[in-house]
């Protein structure tokens, strides 16, 4: 398979129905699909068979370099919503229920302020108490659709095609597709003639599902065509700008959830009608090479309709009058993926992809379950880690990662060859590692803060309501917190007295990245034991006592390390403790003295919390015990 180093973001069509003559604005369609990167005719993929896509390029502006700034959707979509970077307004975690403040915007009311019918066919995933806010849109369900508007009304309207989700390369729905008549019985592209990723073992269930997702790919792009011809028979499709994007890269294992190109890199294709095409100066067919990412996306959008932008959205207009001076560099994150936490960070300058692991002892294969449900390429390529069939390259998604990584695009397009320790490096690596603080701290990254922390810093009663209003306040010491942070993350033993230092800090933040430092020594030391333990019965923060737990075990006291964290898991305050807590078991590797009767009582844990504070806090730690169980007496290897 022949991919060209290209990001493409989906810009969807607006439809309206009303005469052309009554309309002042244009209508706008938002096509979107699920988990591809640009595996499409237009991006140069020879193998592809996407006549509707490739006709809309041909008409429009194909985006060679367009990103999701998060490569899972809820969190992706937090972002395409307000405009805001997720770390920003602490909806980074997949997923999460976080409470925003009114003061963060929200595209669909500001044009349904401007007069737009806005619609959103169906999927929201706002990763917020945005999830359930009914003002957002005029209609959002599976019958929302532009065509139920007021005669001469604008409207903006998402459709969104779950063809290509990662869900739908299971075996049953496959065969489902097969008997529908939806894709043919056996693959269109011989799976032996797909040209494997080198991350990926060559064994007959990969290769079945990379040619099943090629026939997933067609399928969705025919839906693309009935959106289009629709806009037509309405005769919409002269006043309708159009956008077309996925909603990240994927789908196959090590894409989508990781930061890589096929995690964030995406299609992306802007039409615009010839009535509309003063907003926009392009010679059809045309491709744009500039960055774009999903930031951008909400500012675009609002000022080529000439609505205001909100000043606090982040990106920047890439269209029309108002379009801004191209950025240099895009950033990206990933943190906890449903039941498994992380914390990663990166940027590129488009040769260069710098990313910055702030939890390196937790490798990518051995997160979340889900994909090994759904597809049995996941399942295979494990098998082969697991039986020693896999090389190198295809084991380091079960490794734990390096502390840095730095790929060169240009020449490395899968980012398979870490480089960030070559003396040739050096200044790229020192350039993108700069970069990367500059916009952690612009930003206020709200990933410094470990989630079970959130509902110690705000809430009812507390100074701020929010951790968006917390992390905006001169009591987040983001600046001190980063390297402190970044220091950890290296566990080198020369450091053992900064971070004995650190565990003693005023700051809970900090005294939380001081335990995680000594859980990376991981070295048999009684010293160390003795201030983890004063730190475990005297910190009043529960994920504080916790990672010093972890720590404990790691540093000799074992039994003692569980006792502790089989408390303070039990005991657990609220969803999003009691998960952090299931995962320290498992990483300090107590879990050994778990017994069956242990993960049983697990299973019938309440807790007083409303949803509203820990929903996914409580329904991911069942993933982990349903788990546990069924691997019983086994346990999961998770590092």
């Amino acid at each position: 398979m022949r991919i060209k180093n290209f990001l493409l973001v989906i810009t969807f069509f607006s439809v309206a129905f009303c005469p052309v003559k009554s309309q002042e604005k244009p209508n706008v369609l938002w096509i979107t699909c699920e988990d591809i990167s640009p595996y499409l005719g237009c991006y140069g993929f020879e193998q592809a068979q996407t006549p509707n896509l490739d006709k809309l390029a041909e008409q429009g502006i194909c985006y060679t370099h367009a990103f999701a700034n998060a490569p899972v959707c809820g969190v992706a979509r937090t972002t395409l919503l307000n405009g805001m970077y997720a770390p920003t307004t602490g909806t980074h975690n997949f997923r999460t229920n976080t409470q925003l403040p009114e003061s963060v915007p929200a595209y669909p009311k500001i044009l349904k302020e401007a007069g737009y019918y806005c619609t959103n066919n169906y999927k929201k995933d706002y990763n917020s108490s945005y999830q359930t806010d009914k003002s957002l849109w005029n209609e959002s369900s599976k019958k929302a659709h532009y065509k139920n508007r007021k005669e001469g009304e604008p409207f903006f309207s998402v459709f969104n095609i779950t063809t290509t989700h990662e869900s739908q390369l299971a075996v049953d729905k496959i065969k489902d597709y097969v008997a529908n008549g939806d894709i043919p019985k056996t693959p269109r592209i011989n799976p032996l003639d797909v040209k494997l990723p080198p991350y990926h073992p060559d064994v007959p269930e990969i290769r079945e599902d990379w040619a099943r997702f090629h026939d997933l790919i067609t399928l969705m792009d025919k839906k693309v065509g009935q959106f289009l011809q629709e806009l037509k028979d309405n005769n919409l499709e002269d006043n309708t700008i159009v956008f077309f994007y996925s909603d990240h890269g994927g789908m196959l294992s090590r894409s989508k959830r990781y930061l890589y190109n096929v995690g964030t890199q995406v299609p992306f294709i802007v039409y615009v009608p010839e009535k509309w095409r003063h907003l926009i100066a392009y010679e059809p067919g045309s491709t744009e090479d500039g960055f774009v990412s999903f930031v951008d996306f909400p500012k675009t959008l609002l000022s080529l309709v000439n609505c205001k932008v909100p000043a606090k959205m982040q990106g920047k207009v890439f269209l029309g009058k108002d379009k801004e001076a191209k950025p240099e560099y895009v950033h990206f994150y990933r943190d906890r993926m449903s039941e498994r936490y992380d914390f990663n960070r990166a940027v590129t300058d488009g040769e260069y992809y710098f990313i910055q692991n702030f939890v390196p002892h937790r490798p990518r294969g051995r997160s979340t379950r889900y994909g090994y449900k759904v597809q049995q390429n996941w399942r295979a390529n494990e098998r082969s880690f697991e039986t020693g069939n896999s090389n190198a390259v295809q084991s380091q998604f079960y490794q734990p990662k390096q502390t840095v990584e730095l790929f060169n695009t240009k020449i490395d397009p899968w980012h398979i060859t870490n480089i960030a320790e070559e003396k040739e490096s050096a200044k790229n690596l020192a350039e993108l590692s700069q970069e990367l603080d500059r916009w952690m701290i612009e930003i206020r990254d709200i990933g410094l803060i470990p989630e079970p922390m959130f509902h110690d810093l705000v809430g009812e009663g507390k100074k701020y309501a929010t951790i968006y209003e917390y992390a905006q306040s001169n009591d987040y010491e983001i600046e001190r917190i980063l390297p402190i942070a970044k220091f950890a993350a290296q566990g080198k033993i020369e450091h053992k007295k900064d971070f004995l230092t650190f565990i003693k800090d005023s700051n809970p933040i900090v005294r939380y990245w001081g335990a995680y430092g000594l859980f990376r020594i991981a070295q048999v030391d009684k010293a160390i034991q003795k201030e983890l333990i004063l730190l475990i019965e005297s910190d009043i923060i529960p994920v504080n006592r916790l990672i010093a737990a972890q720590a404990l075990a790691m540093s000799g006291a074992k039994q003692k390390a569980f006792n502790y964290l089989y408390k303070e898991t039990k005991n657990a305050r609220d969803g999003y403790v009691f998960l952090f807590g299931l995962n320290a078991l498992q990483y300090s590797h107590t879990d050994e003295y778990l017994k069956k009767q242990d993960w049983l009582d697990f299973q019938k844990q309440t807790f007083e919390t409303d949803d509203a504070i820990d929903k996914y806090g409580k329904e991911y730690s069942k993933r982990i015990i349903t788990d546990a169980l069924a691997l019983w007496p086994n346990r999961r290897t998770v590092d």
